[in-house]
């Protein structure tokens, strides 16, 4: 029933039904969430972290110190969609710096990049 909500899932057009426009994800998952905003990083969980970088490019040094704590970074890097030759110099630092780490990077939108510390890859979808 609440996959039906969340994906406007089919059925007889009753009150329950909401369509996709009716339902905020972010505050849903929020909803569910266990912690009720509680994280106490432990050394033994692998975190996902989101993190941005500002329009020069700072920034990169929370990335690297996430990878060594085992952690998994999502990367916003819009600030630099501007400055592409920044942009791609940084894309540049953290890729040597995964190689370096035996970790990987690849982008999962326009503005996003993933980051995964030592001992996982990220598989890109083949043509």
């Amino acid at each position: 029933m609440v996959f039906k909500k969340i994906l406007g899932g089919g059925g007889g057009g009753g009150d329950d039904d909401l369509s996709r426009d009716d339902i905020d994800i972010e505050d849903y998952l929020n909803d569910l969430s266990v912690r009720d905003g509680k994280i106490i990083e432990s050394e033994d969980i692998t975190y996902v972290k989101p993190l941005e970088l500002d329009g020069e490019g700072k920034g990169v040094g929370n990335v690297l110190a996430e990878l060594e704590k085992n952690n998994i970074v999502v990367l916003n890097v819009r600030a630099l969609l501007h400055n592409r030759m920044l942009l791609k110099s940084v894309v540049k630092d953290m890729r040597d710096a995964c190689v370096e780490m035996d970790g990987d990077i690849g982008r999962i939108s326009e503005d996003k990049l993933l980051i995964v510390p030592s001992g996982m890859r990220i598989v890109s979808k083949s043509s």
